[in-house]
């Protein structure tokens, strides 16, 4: 069995996201990654192989007071508690909803009508408020590199919103996962990324992987090894 295979077997993510990035990137050694909704660090975690198999550095960001001790106590790399958005300010949370917590307003509503009912079913309290950052002023305060190797995009909603207020003119990404969760937002993260010149590669149950059309053109990227189904756009299928 080789390399990539076997990671494939003994990877941490729910989706093989962690295999994916590492056969698009030809095992990279010594990366640079940015995990933001990196819940405890462990279960199904798209940064822990890279960190702890292949020597990677980076960030992971969790916005969940639990969930960021655990995530603290088992990684090695800068952990953040901090909840991202595209703006500086406060924003009620739904913070009791644990790996399903998010900011309400970025909710697709029928995922924030599920993630109510269901904590009112279990007596759980409601959105609390947190303060707010963007992805500039945490990459700049972090001193993250200029590029970034590998991008996990898991925030519950808010992942167009925090694509969109990416700080291009500073940094860039050479992979990216992003969570959809199979909503209509699909549609329009893939639309903004296209435009900022990413091309989607591989659909992976409700992530998405897209790679930076620079990196396309680079031996090996062509490989049936790691091109996967990519999603064709609304009613074109997988």
């Amino acid at each position: 069995m080789n390399a990539i295979a076997q990671t494939r077997r003994s990877g941490y993510s729910y989706q093989g996201q962690d295999a994916f990035v590492l056969e698009v990137l030809g095992g990279m050694r010594g990366g640079f990654f940015l995990d933001s909704g990196a819940s405890d660090g462990f279960n199904g975690s798209n940064s822990l192989l890279l960190e702890t198999g292949y020597g990677w550095n980076g960030i992971c960001i969790e916005p969940n007071q639990a969930m960021f001790r655990a995530l603290a106590a088992r990684r090695r790399c800068l952990c953040l508690q901090c909840c991202l958005y595209d703006r500086e300010g406060s924003v009620p949370f739904l913070e009791s909803a644990g790996v399903f917590g998010g900011i309400v307003q970025e909710y697709d509503p029928g995922q924030l009508a599920y993630t109510e009912q269901m904590l009112a079913r279990e007596g759980a309290p409601g959105a609390v408020l947190k303060p707010t950052h963007t992805l500039r002023a945490v990459l700049r305060q972090a001193g993250a590199p200029p590029v970034i190797d590998y991008w996990s995009l898991d925030t519950e909603g808010s992942e167009l919103a925090l694509l969109k207020s990416f700080p291009f003119d500073e940094y860039r990404f050479r992979v990216l996962t992003v969570e959809h969760n199979d909503t209509p937002a699909r549609a329009a993260i893939h639309d903004y990324l296209v435009t900022r010149g990413y091309t989607m590669v591989r659909a992976m149950g409700i992530d998405d992987g897209y790679v930076c059309n620079s990196e396309l053109g680079a031996p090996g990227w062509r490989s049936a090894a790691w091109r996967g189904p990519a999603w064709r756009g609304p009613g074109g299928g997988r």
